[in-house]
């Protein structure tokens, strides 16, 4: 299988949102960083065959570099995480830091959401399909 190759012009196009909000090289690294999240080598469980129309895993990083550059954007602006908490009197607002290793930390953003439900076929396992069947003997 092939390996997925970042186009900044053919993503932004795709999530125009970030659009003149990062460059081309603040969106290579949030695809980079992607990649250590999802394999994105020929032995990648998830298929990329751009040749026969396959794809899956340029579909599934795409929206996991859009879900990056989402978060990179709130830390930029201080924001640690989604508000839990805020008061007007002498103003005040706390934030919550999801857990990383469930789908909270996915849960930030919708391509994030996006991702992890695209994936469970991916991780959950084989799918189960009860079919019923007439008994040979009766």
């Amino acid at each position: 299988m092939a390996i997925v190759t970042f186009n900044s012009d053919e993503f932004l196009q795709i999530y125009p949102r970030f659009s003149g909000v990062l460059n081309a090289a603040q969106l290579q690294n949030a695809f980079d960083t992607a990649c250590l999240i999802l394999d994105n080598t020929s032995g990648s469980p998830v298929p990329y065959d751009p040749v026969k129309g396959i794809n899956d895993r340029k579909t599934l990083l795409y929206m996991l570099t859009c879900h990056l550059a989402t978060v990179a954007v709130w830390g930029d602006n201080g924001q640690a995480g989604p508000v839990s908490g805020a008061t007007e009197g002498s103003v005040s607002v706390s934030f919550s830091i999801p857990d990383a290793t469930n789908a909270s930390w996915f849960r930030l953003t919708p391509c994030g959401q996006a991702y992890w439900q695209a994936t469970r076929k991916y991780v959950v396992g084989g799918r189960y399909s009860a079919r019923t069947y007439a008994h040979p003997w009766g």
